[in-house]
């Protein structure tokens, strides 16, 4: 290295020492040198022996600067001699080269020192803990302790220490810079400082900002922000660990811009519905695909039974590093024929080089029912018997039938109903309980430059607020990387975690407590005197609705799900930027269900009880091949760098299901295995399987880090298709331009981030079931020959079925002012999708009424701002906020043959959104006779209190307008104050199952609600109830668009106040932080419309289904490092 300084050196600045060495003399030279003197410089020494013999001396003279002076007594000493003594001990050492003495630098030996100091951060002065400080291109490397403190010995003075730490921006400092300091100076590196103090250097951290170099993650791999054309959304881990919800789908509802992340159901591990830049099919799944650690994942509910279970809720969300949320196809299109819904990646955490860092985070607490309505309140005894008595004398059958007067009607009661017995059950009180709930991590991780480590487990169990519903997780995360040789490195993901879930039924079950809490007379008693369960007549009789409490009792309802999901790579470096890795993964999930019904009393009490057993086994491997090259094309000033890669990819997902169903019970409540039962009822086994082959590549192109031109392509083959469209072509071209790159903008000096990017593209939806393309056959009893099982055509099928085709266009606007102290993304985007698979009518003389086919198209168009950054910084006290809003714009563009399909509530028109809802118009209540009135043209004019006459029209729609979070981060030295709001408006919602609980008098023997107490009594009243009439009112109960309601709403989703402890306090205890918190959830909820009868929170769908309820927590908590 010294001899190539030397000649690039000798090539800038090389002459002859002296200018006489350039004159050449004739006369002849001896070989022998005379020469006398004491104190002589080397310079006149080499002149006397180019005089004496001739010798050329070529070198640069800056060398001779720093030479001993020479001493010498020669007389005709030989040249080589005299050249050894006055080159001893010299800098400089010579080469007798034909008739030139050639100079050289002797090379000097290596220094070594040593380094110490502390780290801070330059916000709030506390030590940084844990913090990795490397020495760049080497294996010498130490972490931070708990007071922030390092030290390193023996590094080269030419060194670079790579300081890095989470929530820092990354600082390379050179340590010849950090010698160069004098006591007291300081220099500035990247935003941060570095002093020179008395004992070390003292370095202050600056703390991350948006950089184009940060590191995103991105379909197959990472990218920095510069080179991203696309729209993606991030979140870190450090926002989802610890919450008290066993799933992350829960967890990023509000945080992301244009994802929408909702669920009616409070049961514990029960799944959200996710919708990123609105709802993309009819038919087919409008749900992202998730990819957790490279591997594309099975996710949902994938039991045979259960209402409420989620394949996400095997995953800890304390083992999530980050989240990346892939929006527009230069993001997401090298997904191919999945990618058209989004696309949702799950980056686990990974070991860092360093010292070994334990984490200890615990969590306690319990829930409660959430919002509840005043106007839904089931009614008391006392409240049932004034409205029953007069829905009595509202009807003239029952009048005459029972000689009912105002004197007698409720004695009637007293003697039919007993509402004089003295009970008054709240059922919502004894269906409801305050849950306990739990959770407590453990984590180790470190390594070295050759290999690191990170190993995790986990406990989590929460007790639903309703009667027999719990979840409880064990999982286990082991991550590993090895650096093998310098080319060579390899690697591994596993993650396995078993949840076992209890969970009562939903909607109209006779299992399900809410229903039943809703339509069980308050005369009604849950238990006896003796305390034992009340499961006999009167109040129970065999055909009526059942003890809620008693079933929870008497009967079970479990799903036990082991999941895994894990990989393994190996990656070879062929040549500089040039690298292969290949990954084989797998995601597996277990689940084995377990019901069992009571002998005694309840559903199955007629056929002496009943036991039910499932298993369904899911396999899903991925193997991906990846060449990559990642580097500069052209290097200088300014320089093209590309990141290329190309690929090929197979995926295969099988599913096995079998489950037993026997009737006739042992009558033992402790023996309930199916093999116990006396009669089977039915038997079921079952098989089905996807696969996919791909060939992928990517191309990110940026030039002079200002501009971005970005392209994928993906071809997909699926066996959910057609055999004449099993291939596919997919695509994305993306661009964008850094502008804050530019010269004239960074003479503003106000932007360190200012991004336009747009992309356009082609993904697909292949979210059908595997076999909807074959023509299909059933053999089963239900098709006898000859007292044989037969079969018989169930399918028509298609053999030219195809992907669903989505065409995103996006453009947006990434922007950071003042160091971070205000960031803003702004997305505007266009989706339209064409291929819909809908239902195309046959004749009925083929045997079918329909058929699948892609006729249909929708289009999405909505546009999404998120905002982030620091409002106020005042000494120790900062004030962080944020803030994302989203509003999508659905329209069917075309349906078969134009012509229009009702489902259920939901209209789908051409012109119309998708979630348009058709129904009837209500009027309200004539105020004359307290009539139900609907409106008979769409103009509502007219009115009728004949439904058939009335006239369906859209009233609204169950999508939202706009929808979003905003939140809060207050600190003061160690304390801080974090809150999430979300936010939905502009939709509507409805209780399908009013029709019960709010009828007028239908249903008489079902309880009521406390909005029915305000029905009309007297002429001229003016109300939205009608009438009460014992047996109905002129089907004032049917649907209509009184059972819909605004679901505007503002709730408080999360809050936490903590407090993190110096580093001084917790010296002695060995430990590098601590941390105390409380938190809530869902502790606060505004609602517009104050008749909504249940949680506003419900599915995209719009409607409840007597879910669990959701819960609002208050939980305490402790994070340790040590």
């Amino acid at each position: 290295m010294i001899i190539n300084y030397i000649l690039k050196v000798m090539r800038l600045s090389t002459l002859l020492l002296f200018g006489c060495f350039l004159q050449l003399s004739a006369k002849t030279y001896s070989q022998s040198i005379s020469l006398k003197g004491a104190g002589l410089s080397l310079m006149d020494v080499l002149q006397e022996v180019r005089q004496q013999t001739g010798y050329e001396v070529f070198g640069n003279i800056a060398m001779l600067t720093d030479t001993k002076t020479v001493s010498v007594q020669a007389d005709h000493m030989p040249l080589e001699v005299f050249l050894l003594k006055v080159f001893n001990d010299q800098p400089v050492k010579y080469r007798l080269v034909n008739k030139t003495i050639m100079l050289e630098r002797k090379p000097t030996a290596p220094t070594f020192i040593s380094i110490s100091g502390q780290l801070i951060n330059a916000s709030d002065r506390a030590p940084v803990a844990s913090a990795s400080i490397r020495v760049k291109s080497s294996q010498i490397g130490t972490s931070t302790d708990v007071q922030g403190k390092f030290a390193l010995s023996s590094l080269p003075d030419h060194a670079v220490l790579v300081i890095s730490s989470v929530g820092f921006s990354p600082l390379e400092v050179p340590v010849d810079k950090l010698l160069a300091l004098a006591d007291g100076s300081m220099v500035s590196l990247g935003g941060s400082v570095v002093k020179k103090v008395s004992g070390g250097f003292l370095i202050e951290l600056a703390p991350a900002v948006i950089s184009l170099d940060e590191t995103v993650v991105t379909a197959y791999g990472t990218q920095k922000r510069s080179s991203i054309s696309g729209s993606i959304s991030t979140v870190s881990g450090t926002v989802v660990e610890n919450e008290p919800h066993a799933s992350v789908d829960k967890m990023l509802q509000g945080r992301v811009a244009g994802l929408q992340s909702v669920g009616g159901s409070g049961q514990p591990g029960s799944a959200q519905d996710i919708r990123i830049r609105g709802i993309g099919s009819i038919s087919a799944s409008s749900a992202p695909l998730f990819v957790i650690d490279g591997v594309p994942v099975n996710v949902g509910n994938i039991t045979q039974t259960a209402t409420s279970s989620n394949t996400l809720a095997g995953l800890n969300p304390d083992d999530i590093d980050k989240i990346s949320v892939l929006k527009d196809a230069s993001a997401s299109s090298i997904y191919g024929s999945r990618a058209a819904n989004g696309v949702i990646i799950i980056t686990t955490k990974q070991g860092k080089a360093g010292r070994p860092v334990i984490r200890l985070d615990a969590e306690f607490g319990s829930s409660q029912k959430g919002w509840m309505s005043d106007q839904n309140k089931p009614l008391s005894t006392e409240q049932w018997k004034e409205l029953m008595s007069e829905g009595l004398l509202n009807n003239p059958t029952m009048v005459a039938q029972n000689s009912l007067t105002k004197e007698n009607v409720g004695k009637y009661l007293d003697d039919t109903y007993r509402t004089n017995n003295g009970v008054n059950t709240d059922w919502i009180d004894q269906i409801t309980r305050n849950g306990n709930q739990g959770q407590l991590n453990l984590s180790i991780d470190g390594g070295s430059d050759k290999s690191t480590y990170h190993i995790s487990g986990g406990y989590f169990n929460q007790q639903g607020v309703v009667l027999a519903s719990n979840f409880k997780r064990y999982s286990l995360n082991i991550n590993n990387t090895q650096k093998v040789t310098d080319r060579f490195s390899v690697g591994s993901n596993v993650m396995v975690s078993h949840t076992k879930q209890a969970g009562p039924s939903n909607g109209g079950a006779d299992d399900n407590p809410v229903l039943d809490a809703y339509f069980l007379l308050p005369m009604y008693s849950p238990r006896n005197p003796d305390g034992s369960v009340n499961i006999t007549a009167p109040d129970f009789p065999v055909s009526g609705i059942n003890n809620p409490v008693a079933i929870a009792e008497m009967d079970n309802r479990n799903v036990g799900i082991l999941h895994g999901v894990g990989s393994v790579y190996g990656e070879v470096k062929i040549l500089p930027g040039f690298t292969f890795n290949s990954k084989y993964g797998v995601d597996f999930n277990y689940a084995e269900e377990d019901r069992y019904f009571n002998p005694y009393y309840g559903g199955y009490v007629n056929e002496n009880g009943a036991a039910y057993r499932a298993n369904t086994r899911l396999f899903n491997w991925v193997w991906t091949n990846m060449f990559t090259y990642d580097g500069d094309l052209v290097n200088g000033d300014k320089p093209l760098h590309a990141n290329i890669k190309a690929g090929y990819e197979a995926q295969k997902s099988s599913t096995y299901i079998n489950s037993v169903q026997v009737l006739g019970m042992v009558p033992n409540l402790d023996i309930q295995v199916p093999s116990a039962g006396s009669t089977y009822k039915s038997v079921v086994g079952n098989n089905s399987n996807y696969a996919f082959i791909s060939w992928l590549g990517i191309a990110d192109f940026t030039y002079d880090r200002k501009y971005v031109l970005s392209g994928s392509f993906r071809r997909d083959g699926s066996s959910r298709f057609g055999a004449n469209n099993r291939y596919g072509n997919f695509w994305s071209v993306g661009g964008a331009w850094n502008m804050d790159q530019e010269s004239w903008i960074k003479e503003w000096n106000v932007f360190d981030l200012l991004k336009l990017r747009g992309s356009y593209g082609v993904n697909g939806n292949a979210g059908i079931g595997d076999y909807d393309w074959r023509p299909l056959y059933a053999y089963s009893s239900a098709y006898n020959y000859i007292d044989e099982n037969g079969s018989a055509p169930i399918v028509v099928g298609n053999n030219n079925l195809t992907w669903e085709i989505n065409k995103p266009l996006d453009v947006g606007l990434d922007a950071s002012v003042f160091k971070s102290r205000l960031n803003l993304t702004l997305d505007w985007y266009s989706r339209k999708t064409t291929k819909l698979l809908l239902a195309q009518p046959l004749s009925l003389t083929s045997g079918f009424g329909s058929f699948s086919n892609n006729i249909g198209s929708m289009k999405n168009s909505g546009i999404e701002l998120a905002l982030s950054g620091t409002p106020l910084i005042i000494g120790d006290f900062k004030w962080e906020a944020n803030f994302n809003i989203a509003h999508n714009e659905n329209k069917i563009l075309k349906l078969v043959d134009g012509a229009d399909q009702v489902s259920g509530v939901f209209i789908r028109r051409e012109g119309q959104d998708f979630q348009s809802i058709y129904v009837p118009k209500w009027a309200g209540v004539d105020p004359d006779n307290g009539n139900p009135l609907w409106y008979k043209d769409k103009m509502m004019q007219a009115t009728t209190s004949n439904y058939n006459e009335a006239t369906y029209m859209i009233i609204g729609s169950a999508s939202p307008k706009v929808f979003g979070g905003f939140g809060s981060v207050f600190s003061y030295k160690g304390l801080s104050l974090d809150a999430l709001f979300y936010y939905n408006f502009g939709n509507l919602v409805t209780d399908k199952y009013a029709k019960y609980t709010q009828s007028d008098g239908a249903n008489p023997t079902f309880n009521k609600v406390t909005s029915q107490l305000d029905r009309w009594q007297t002429p001229g009243q003016v109300t939205n109830v009608p009438k009460y009439v014992y047996g109905g009112n002129m089907a004032s109960n049917s649907t209509s668009s009184r059972y819909f309601y605004k679901d505007d709403y503002i709730r408080l989703r999360n809050v936490s106040l903590g407090y993190k402890f110096s580093a001084s306090l917790l010296r002695k205890a060995g430990i590098s932080s601590a941390k105390l918190y409380v938190r809530g959830t869902n502790l606060w909820t505004w609602v517009k419309d104050k008749n909504l009868p249940f949680d506003p929170e419900m599915s995209v769908s719009g409607s409840t289904n007597f879910e669990v309820y959701i819960p609002k927590t208050y939980t305490i908590g402790a994070n340790l490092s040590f």
